[in-house]
């Protein structure tokens, strides 16, 4: 079953894909650059690993006091 949008559709409207302009030409387009440089990008990437390996003790903690 297709939905009818014949009578919501005017003569200007655009089909929904082409009311978002695709850039088809990527190369063309600047590059997108990080604030934090590369010494911010490494701390915070240490960070995130010492975060997450933070969590995994602390849950594997808490199970323990759980089922101990």
């Amino acid at each position: 079953m297709i939905p009818d949008s014949d009578d919501r559709r005017t003569d200007d409207t655009e089909a929904p894909f082409d009311l978002f302009g695709a850039d088809d030409d990527v190369g063309s387009s600047a590059p997108v650059g990080s604030l934090l440089g590369a010494i911010g990008q490494i701390v915070t990437a240490l960070l995130v690993v010492v975060l997450l390996v933070a969590v995994f003790i602390g849950g594997a903690v808490a199970l323990r006091w759980i089922f101990r």
